[in-house]
Order: structure tokens, then sequence, then C-alpha cells
């Protein structure tokens, strides 16, 4: 198996499931946009498809199999121009006039060629060696089916321009330009390897145009993520996302893997097992990816003693809103991964903390009646106060307040750790956290553990 075709396949499910996640996350004013897109991306589908499957068949492929890649070939990319200009060009009067022309020249080609595939080519060719080939016709049933694509997809990026040029928004502007420019690198190089150069007998190369495509894809995702092209629902735009990111990272690793298996072994292809094997390998990593990087951020938040991870600690701290808490397992928590050597809450008269500090009544109830910060959360202990603090290893004591602004306790924060002193600290990370805390404690619950961090 060749490297090309799988790459022409993972381009293939990257098509199709872009497509699919698209119109399944727009929202009703952009469903007829995102159906387009998704029927555009169905017929790139058959096209890629049909070229992988005609560039790896055997020299003993039968007359059928080889007709039908040859068809999906040629009925695909007729059909994928007439929808890359309808996703364009439907908003306008001129534009629905041209998707009716051009959709009935699209069904004369494609009618023509089922009829009559002599009239594209004339024969075709199997050869393990040299590769396979299409003789198409230089006759003028092929000029006119190369026009065809060249006004449909001139009308797509006329309708591309225009929609960028009227654009109130400058946002809608840019993604507009965004995927004119993707597209473009991927037209001049689809109209090169995919009709020019098979026209004058090179056909070894079409491949490059389905491979290509994958930038248009790229540029068309970006301009959703970053300027919202379509108003897609969170969910599906993160699995959009999802698509995205893990087939191309499949696309580099079977690259690297076929130039280091032709690099050690002199082979210029490898067997199919070893095809399925790297597959089964590739899935297996995307499944544990997930895992993975929740492993990383762990380590990672425990490693970096300079600095507190605040987005990995929030995360955490609001998945446990509306459960029950140990807020002992909490301050442990907070005293990991914000890098201190203790963490306490002092609340209705009991300390909960990282590790067993005790305090005489005396002092926890003068700990409750801190009420006022010079500007923040950040309390000023008396001497008396500060003298049995600072025995303890306590370098800081903060307030804790709930959304209404009443006091629900005081935290306890020891020395930092590493070589990070608490007062060269950057304690903003820490009032951030602060204000997470209250809407996960609940009073008279904090000994159940029912949900570990």
């Amino acid at each position: 198996m060749q490297l090309t075709t799988l790459l022409l396949v993972v381009v293939a499910i990257l098509t199709a499931l872009s497509g699919i996640a698209v119109f399944s996350g727009a929202h009703k004013g952009d469903r007829v946009q995102a159906f387009l897109f998704f029927f555009t991306t169905l017929a790139a589908l058959v096209w890629a498809v049909g070229i992988g499957i005609f560039l790896s068949l055997p020299v003993d492929a039968g007359a059928e199999i080889t007709q039908v890649s040859i068809y999906m070939i040629y009925i695909g990319a007729p059909v994928m121009s007439w929808g890359l200009m309808a996703y364009t060009c439907h908003k306008y009067l001129p534009g629905k006039i041209g998707m009716g022309i051009l959709g009935i020249i699209c069904l004369t080609l494609v009618a023509i060629i089922l009829i009559n595939p002599d009239v594209l080519y004339s024969s075709y060719e199997l050869n393990n060696i040299s590769g396979n080939i299409v003789h198409v016709k230089q006759d003028a049933f092929y000029i006119i089916y190369g026009i065809y694509h060249f006004i449909a997809v001139g009308l797509y990026m006329t309708g591309l321009w225009y929609a960028a040029h009227t654009a109130k928004s400058i946002l809608v502007k840019k993604a507009h330009l965004m995927v004119l420019i993707g597209f473009t690198i991927t037209g001049v190089l689809a109209l090169v390897f995919d009709f020019i150069l098979p026209y004058f007998g090179k056909y070894d190369t079409i491949w490059v145009g389905v491979f290509a495509m994958s930038i248009a894809w790229i540029f068309h995702y970006y301009a959703i993520l970053r300027y919202r092209l379509l108003d897609l629902s969170s969910p599906w735009l993160k699995g959009f996302s999802h698509i995205i990111v893990m087939s191309l990272a499949a696309i580099m690793y079977l690259v690297i893997f076929f130039i280091i298996f032709a690099a050690l072994f002199k082979v210029p292809a490898p067997s199919t097992q070893v095809i399925v094997l790297n597959i089964l390998m590739i899935i297996a990593v995307m499944l544990l990816f997930p895992a993975l990087n929740e492993l990383s951020t762990f380590i990672g938040s425990l490693s970096s003693t300079d600095e507190v991870d605040v987005a990995y600690i929030v995360k955490k701290l609001t998945g446990l809103v509306g459960y029950d808490v140990n807020l002992n397992e909490i301050a442990s928590f907070l005293a990991d991964h914000m890098h201190f050597q203790y963490v306490g809450f002092v609340e209705n008269d009991e300390i909960y903390g990282s590790k067993n500090i005790k305090f005489s009544p005396e002092v926890i109830a003068e700990i409750e009646k801190l009420r006022k910060s010079n500007g923040g959360i950040w309390l000023e202990p008396n001497e008396q106060l500060a003298t049995a603090l600072k025995k303890a290893e306590i370098a800081g004591v903060a307030e804790l307040r709930d959304s209404k602004g009443r006091v629900v306790g005081q935290v306890l924060i020891g020395k930092s750790t590493g070589h990070v002193n608490f007062s060269d600290r950057d304690l903003v990370p820490v009032e951030i956290i602060m204000q997470v805390l209250p809407a996960i404690m609940h009073p008279g619950n904090h000994r159940i553990k029912k949900h570990l961090l």
C-alpha cells in the first residue's frame, strides 16, 4: 500500500467528518450554507476515494472496479465544484440563477460520462512500476469539462470576494478572505495536477490536488473558529476542532512512518499488516490522548514551582460545585498545586488543613475575628496572633467571601515551596482561586468524601 493512498484516505475522512460536524452543529440561520458545505464534502469524499482506489489498483484489477473508480473521480469533481459555487452564491439572485444553469450543465456532464465513458478517456493502464494512468481524450469534451470547473470555481471565489467586500463586520470580512486564500492555494494545485497535467498524459501526481484540498478545509476551519464564519454550537465546534487536529496528527504520523520505514528497510511500501498495525496505533493514541493530556497537565502543575497553573486549579475546583467535599483534601490539593507548604481552612471554630496543625481555641477565635483587609483578601493579624502564626510557619491569612460579600471563612497559607519566597510570589492567582472556593464549600458536609480531586 502506497503512502499516497493512505493520505488520500485520511484527507477523505477529514473532509467527510468536517461536513458532518458543520452541518450537525450549525444554528438555524446557517443551516442552508452548512448543508451546502456538507454536500460539497460528500462530493469531495467521492472524488478523493475514487483517486485513492484507482491509484492503488493492482495490474490484475477487474474492469468493473477500475471503471467505478474512474467514474468516482470524474463525477465527484464536477458535483464538488457545483457545491462550492452554491456555497457562496446561494444568497444572491445572480448566484441562484448560476446555480440553476451550472446545475443543469453538471447533470449533463455526469449523464454523458455514465452513458458513454469513451467520450472522456480512450483507455486506462494499470502498472505497478510507472503508476496507473487514465488516457483522457484531448478533444472538445474534456475542454468543456475543464471550462465548467473553471467557471464554477471562479464563481465560488467571486462569491467569497463579494461577501468579504460587502461585509459590514470586519470579522466576517476577514473570515471570507481567509477561506479565499486557502482555496486559492488548493485551486491552483488542483488545476495543475488534476486537469492540466492529466491532459498531457501525466497522471501519477493527480493525488496532489486531493491532498491540497486539506489546505482549504484547514483555512475554512480557522475562519469558523477564529472569526465565527458559521454559527456552530460549542460542543460541535469543539468536536470539529478535534477532527482537524487528530487528522493532521494522523497525516504527519503516516508521513514520518513511511519515511523512516523506507530509510530503514529499503522497501518502497510496507505490507498491509504493517499498515493495519499503524492505523490501530493511531486509534489507540487518539483514545489515550485526553488521559495523557490530563496527566501531563497534572504533572506540569506539580512540577512548575515557580508559577501557579490557575486554569488547571480552577477547572478542578469548579468540577466540584454541587458535590459534598472534604476540606482536608481540598487543602492538600491547593497546597500541592499552588506550591505552598501548607493550606488550611478556618470555619466554625475548626481547622481543615493539608497537614495536622494544632491551634488553641483562642487562636482560632482570633483568626475568625479578622474581618478587614487593606484593599484585598489578605488580612493583617495583630502582633500576638502574628507570633503564633509564625511559629506554625503560616505566611499569610486570606479571607473567603461568598458572591454576596459575606465572610464564610479564612484560609491559612504556609511558606512557598522550592526557592520562591512568599513575598516574591505573584499572589494574583491565589486571589483568583479564592473567588472560586466559596462555591464548593457546604457547611456541615465537609467530612463527607464523595468526590475526589
